[in-house]
């Protein structure tokens, strides 16, 4: 795929959502990024001021700690925009990495840039105001189900809200996602298979 299908799938994105941006103040290069499956577009610590767009793949955001556990943030399909907002803002490391769980191709602009040119275009900022909405509004619904739910309702809320990733991702990173174990998983996915 060549510089121009990917701009016009990246300008796409924002269209099909219904923002009708004034791309003809844009001049910026997209940086082109094939991710193989097990790969990394970055890692934690690194730094990561970029806008990223996931055109073509499947990628999950996880965090290490200090001991070496890996845990699950969430998970992005295409086409998607990723990436850490703290890291785009503030420059600072970013603290997770985003692991290619199939071969995907994603596509950057150096944020501080991308948003400098687009800025005084309303419907781009309708449409950042209306995203980051959408992240908050997400992590409170997550950081909720610690709280409030089993390890079986989460799980019954991943099945709900990705379908058909279920059976695409290993069962460790799913476990990994809704705080549990493999084997606590696995005792559970029997239970509801017997049901």
């Amino acid at each position: 795929m060549d510089r121009t299908q990917l701009q016009d799938s990246f300008r796409a994105y924002f269209s099909d959502m219904g923002y009708q941006i004034e791309w003809e103040r844009f001049s910026l290069t997209l940086d082109i990024h094939v991710i193989h499956k097990g790969d990394y577009l970055f890692q934690q610590g690194d730094h990561a001021n970029k806008l990223y767009f996931l055109h073509k793949g499947l990628m999950r955001y996880v965090s290490v700690s200090d001991t070496g556990k890996e845990f699950t943030q969430t998970f992005a399909k295409s086409p998607r925009i990723i990436g850490s907002t703290r890291s785009m803002v503030t420059q600072a490391p970013v603290l997770f990495g985003i692991q290619a769980l199939e071969d995907s191709v994603v596509i950057s602009y150096p944020w501080p840039t991308f948003f400098e040119q687009l800025q005084h275009d309303k419907s781009f900022l309708s449409f950042y105001i209306h995203f980051l909405e959408s992240i908050f509004i997400t992590k409170e619904e997550r950081e909720s189900a610690f709280v409030k739910e089993t390890a079986e309702q989460r799980y019954l809320n991943f099945c709900a809200d990705y379908p058909e990733l279920k059976e695409r991702i290993p069962l460790q990173q799913i476990a990994s996602y809704i705080g549990i174990t493999p084997v606590a998983l696995s005792r559970i996915r029997a239970k509801l298979s017997l049901s």
